[in-house]
């Protein structure tokens, strides 16, 4: 995928794009806006864990924050929606959400890691995610981490259509789909990172906000 910039980028600068999104995700959808947050947070605390580089800590939390914005061009009924299963043609139009995310950000100069990030989040390592079906040597290690962080938040919170896991159900939810699905060595990661330190508070909204600063990367 073609990248617009490389420049790096603060997830925790008060820049007037980052409000603009903020704000579009809470008029959009108050779930998808904490998920957003909620996976940020995880991402982070996962990339920390296996140890990668301050850089890469705030590009991959970056791209937890955006890795749902695309969805700001689905249709209503998306959001309306209350059933488990989707129908076929709603579930294309949520395929399209990683591309639309892409789009949306070429315009705003985000670095290319991030744009990436958000592109590939649900690309799945036997090849059966989307949008381009990568397999696990061509996904970009950010957005595995993304991958497992967005899962593990979909199934430990309530949404309109399914009551949250618990951690434990969660846990084996990730451990089965290891492999074909997620990389196994960031899922036993990320199941250690949570066991140690908890899980991210669902609410009230402020104490995501302050956990995101808790996180913020010192260079």
């Amino acid at each position: 995928m073609d990248a617009a910039d490389s420049r790096p980028a603060s997830l925790f600068s008060e820049t007037h794009q980052l409000k603009n999104i903020d704000a579009v995700f809470g008029i959009m959808d108050f779930y998808t806006r904490d998920h957003a947050r909620r996976v940020a947070i995880y991402a982070m605390r996962l990339a920390r864990r296996v140890g990668l580089p301050p850089e890469e800590l705030e590009n991959i939390a970056l791209g937890g924050l955006l890795h749902d914005i695309g969805k700001v061009g689905l249709s209503p009924r998306i959001f309306r929606n209350k059933e488990a299963t989707l129908s076929a043609e709603m579930q294309e139009e949520i395929r399209q959400h990683p591309s639309i995310g892409v789009s949306l950000l070429k315009g705003i100069e985000f670095p290319t890691p991030v744009l990436d990030y958000v592109y590939y989040h649900h690309e799945r390592g036997d090849g059966s995610g989307y949008p381009c079906g990568l397999t696990a040597d061509k996904i970009p290690l950010g957005a595995k981490i993304i991958s497992v962080a967005d899962c593990f938040d979909a199934i430990t919170t309530d949404r309109s259509y399914q009551k949250g896991k618990n951690r434990k159900d969660a846990f084996a939810i990730l451990k089965k789909a290891r492999g074909n699905g997620f990389c196994p060595g960031l899922v036993e990661a990320f199941i250690e990172e949570v066991k140690e330190n908890g899980m991210v508070a669902i609410w009230p909204p402020r104490r995501l906000e302050s956990e995101l600063s808790a996180l913020s990367v010192h260079r």
